[in-house]
């Protein structure tokens, strides 16, 4: 019970309510501006290959009835953290079950990412298209004695990346 007639004791009892309440706050306020910012970054990027043919896609066949001059392996992987207020609201959300909506954010950023960068390399390296494009996904998680903590997910990219032979048969 809250005691009002020492303002020094009153103080004590509410400062530890307040700095978990700033420090929630802080963390959902400066994650969100972080992953927004990573997040406008990436469309400028795809936009700016916009005028480009986008060659990734998950067929598992080529796309085009042209004689294959070379394949490659082509694959790019990103690591990516949720912020304390997305694992304080997913441990919460963990408890009662269902979609972890606080994860999204990152989990779609991370495959648009890798998707984007496994674009960007196969334009860079002459491929006309990447075909059979897989994503995977893998949780890193931190284990100590009973405690398991999620610290990162890694999003790996690959498929296999073709040019086709200049003359057409």
């Amino acid at each position: 019970m809250f005691l009002l007639a020492d303002p020094t004791i009153l103080f004590c009892q509410l400062l530890p309510l307040a700095l978990g309440i700033f420090v929630s706050l802080g963390s959902w306020l400066f994650g969100n501006l972080h992953q927004n910012k990573l997040l406008l970054k990436l469309d400028m990027e795809e936009k700016a290959l916009a005028g480009t043919p986008n060659p990734v896609s998950n067929l598992s066949n080529p796309s085009q009835a042209r004689q294959v001059d070379s394949s490659s392996l082509v694959m790019e992987s990103i690591s990516v953290g949720p912020s304390w207020w997305q694992m304080f609201t997913g441990g919460i959300k963990g408890l009662f079950g269902g979609k972890i909506h606080s994860y999204d954010k990152m989990l779609t950023y991370g495959r648009r990412v890798v998707i984007h960068r496994l674009r960007v390399q196969a334009i860079q390296s002459g491929f006309d298209e990447v075909i059979n494009l897989r994503v995977e996904t893998s949780m890193i998680s931190k284990k100590s004695k009973n405690d398991d903590k999620t610290a990162a997910y890694e999003f790996t990219a690959y498929g296999t990346a073709i040019r086709y032979s200049a003359s057409q048969d």
